[in-house]
């Protein structure tokens, strides 16, 4: 009996999967082709498997049981979307369409615990979608940098100037394009501090609190960024800060930035819950 359960189940997972695949190819290709071709959305590879990580791990706890109610709405706004995403093109609502027909099924199959057990992981895979209003908050992350920035190196006395995107040490200008935003390490550290976030056993409102805390952590670590590459070329060179310095400087205040994180989950007595990894 219990074999035969084991197969049923397998069984419904490949065909949800297969389904999935078979209607959503022209969204997992827009997908694919999002995230080689935008620095903003590389991580995009590591999300499903993150996921399916998460998934694996709480597989013991999935039952089929009684199907929960909200599955059949779920479903029709997944169908709706789905809709849409074909007759006027958008393809992140067939992405969310997607997200939506995967909870509707785990919801029908698996009743409300199954949906209760499967909820991060399924809603971990909207950092996997490139949204449209992306574009909007990396020019307001930019204006951020520059503002910040060109602040704090006036503090430090630095003879500088602005003009729109540029930044002038004397008469050296240093453009804070759109690459300089910070939109790469601002998604990826909401995506790790989502992760962190999840697998801490405690207060619900400090590990939400953590999650929030990420966002200013990030617009502050890029500033940082910026003026310790200008820093660098006032006090060293220009060349230096222009070459191998600007490389490292965004994997170096990016992990500053996630060490942050982890001291403040200290400090607010947060631990990892290891039963949420699937250690006990």
């Amino acid at each position: 009996m219990a074999e035969n359960r084991r197969t049923r189940f397998i069984t419904i997972i490949v065909i949800i999967l297969l389904i999935c695949v078979f209607l959503y190819w022209p969204t997992l290709r827009w997908l694919v082709n999002s995230w080689l071709s935008s620095n903003y959305y590389s991580h995009g590879f590591l999300v499903p498997f993150v996921s399916a990580f998460f998934v694996w791990i709480k597989r013991k706890q999935l039952r089929l049981e009684k199907s929960f109610p909200v599955a059949i709405p779920v479903f029709i706004l997944g169908l709706a979307l789905y809709v849409s995403s074909m007759v006027w093109d958008i393809r992140f609502f067939g992405a969310l369409s997607l997200l939506a027909i995967l909870t509707a099924s785990v919801s029908y199959f698996f009743g409300k615990s199954g949906a209760r057990t499967l909820i991060f992981p399924l809603c971990f895979l909207l950092f996997m979608i490139p949204f449209p209003f992306v574009s909007d908050l990396t020019v307001k992350l930019q204006q951020i940098a520059i503002t910040g920035s060109s602040h704090l190196l006036a503090f430090f006395g630095l003879p500088i100037t602005t003009s729109g995107a540029e930044i002038y040490l004397g008469q050296s200008p240093f453009t804070i394009g759109i690459a300089c935003s910070g939109i790469d390490t601002f998604v990826a550290l909401l995506a790790l501090a989502t992760i962190y976030a999840y697998i801490l056993y405690g207060n619900f409102y400090k590990r939400a609190g953590l999650f929030v805390l990420a966002i200013p952590i990030a617009i502050i670590s890029n500033t940082l960024r910026i003026v310790s590459i200008i820093l660098v070329a006032y006090y060293v060179n220009i060349t230096t800060a222009t070459t191998w310095y600007h490389d490292i400087a965004s994997p170096i205040f990016f992990f500053i930035a996630f060490g942050i994180l982890l001291i403040i989950g200290w400090l607010m007595r947060l631990k990892i819950d290891y039963a949420s990894l699937g250690m006990k």
